[in-house]
């Protein structure tokens, strides 16, 4: 078995240092919890909102999980403590499955779980010599992921922005996958039944995800502003902020149960 390559000394000593140019990973989370926001809205808010601002809002939400992919395996290659690292994961998912569960998508797990098996993935990858074994491992990850938000693509996402070496083609192999995957079925069908419903999921792809691909080419990879924990909690907290709005402001008071 091989060693894993995450210790602290895999940390550079730049990482904290000040870069002028590009976009530390504080700024690409900010990004993220902006998409995020706009796409929970749109989804939350869909009966209220006109459809304009709900293309809007998926637009603007496609950014969000190449975003936090991107950022997940990042993490993963500077963290010195792979089981904590897991752990916050795994408690913030099970915190943010009630509010998720309520106003977005029922009994189907958070992205915090998608994220969680991603980076199963990515430790098993590097940790596995026996490359059959790790492929069957890989298969049922994936196949657990059908039940998550993001379902089958998402561990297929963040495996390809680790697992691929060059940061360029990791990239674009990777958003080329949402917006084949997302994208373009979500277009076809809309030109197959004039359904405007389709239309959003392929704005999400093409818009959002597409404008992925120069955000996370100018990563400069210094960390930025610390604020870890307030990331992980305002995943559940916006959710559960939105969905209260709703009933509040509009009188729907609709579950996703």
């Amino acid at each position: 078995m091989t060693t894993l390559n995450t210790p602290a000394s895999k940390t550079s000593s730049t990482k904290d240092t000040p870069v002028s140019k590009g976009l530390s990973s504080f700024t690409l989370k900010i990004i993220a919890i902006i998409g995020m926001t706009c796409n929970h809205a749109g989804y939350i808010f869909y009966s209220q909102f006109p459809f304009e601002i709900t293309f809007v809002c998926f637009a603007i939400g496609g950014v969000t999980f190449p975003t936090m992919a991107f950022l997940l395996v990042e993490g993963y290659k500077h963290t010195s403590n792979i089981r904590k690292y897991a752990m916050r994961l795994f408690v913030f998912a099970l915190i943010s499955q009630i509010p998720f569960s309520l106003f977005l998508a029922g009994l189907e797990a958070n992205v915090l779980f998608t994220l969680l098996l991603g980076l199963l993935a990515i430790y098993l990858f590097d940790n596995m010599q026996n490359r059959i074994l790790f492929w069957l491992a890989f298969v049922g990850i994936v196949a657990i992921s059908s039940l998550c938000d993001w379902g089958m693509l998402g561990p297929v996402v963040i495996l390809i922005l680790h697992a691929v070496p060059h940061n360029k083609e990791r990239i674009i192999f990777a958003i080329g996958l949402i917006i084949l995957s997302v994208g373009f079925p979500s277009l076809l069908a809309y030109f197959a039944t004039l359904d405007l419903i389709q239309l959003p999921f392929a704005l999400y792809a093409f818009v959002g995800s597409g404008l992925c691909i120069p955000l996370l080419l100018a990563y400069n990879g210094s960390r930025g502003k610390p604020l870890k924990w307030f990331f992980y909690a305002y995943y559940p907290c916006h959710i559960l902020v939105l969905g209260l709005a709703k009933g509040f402001i509009f009188g729907d008071w609709t579950l996703a149960l």
